[in-house]
């Protein structure tokens, strides 16, 4: 299987050896310094990610769920936020935390339950 540094050489066009070398720094800062692609380069010679997108590397549209990929591609209505919202109040606590407050209202809920059913038998 390819790693990231021969499919880079397989799409700049140079020879595939596997290794971050002259040949490879020299075609990637080409490229960038060309202006070819849809998204903007910067000139460094680094793999950033404008430059992996316009190689064909990766996609950054795949990175989206499903109604927000079709939204950005201008396709699809605009999707709620309100679950990302809730999502993202629930991971501003651990889920330590979490966990440690299901176990302590099960007890609450046990204790109630046991105080209810004595109540009940007398």
């Amino acid at each position: 299987m390819p790693g990231p540094v021969d499919t880079l050489q397989r799409n700049l066009g140079v020879r595939v050896t596997g290794e971050w070398d002259a040949t490879t720094y020299g075609a990637l800062l080409a490229y960038q310094q060309s202006g070819r692609g849809a998204y903007p380069m910067s000139s460094s010679g680094h793999a950033d990610p404008a430059t992996l997108a316009n190689l064909g590397y990766y996609e950054p549209l795949e990175a989206f769920p499903g109604g927000m990929r079709e939204y950005l591609a201008g396709t699809g209505e605009k999707p709620g936020t309100f679950m990302r919202d809730v999502g993202t109040a629930i991971d501003q606590v651990p889920r330590w935390a979490w966990g440690a407050a299901a176990v302590l209202f099960g007890g609450f809920a046990y204790l109630a339950y046991r105080g209810d059913k004595k109540r009940k038998a007398a």
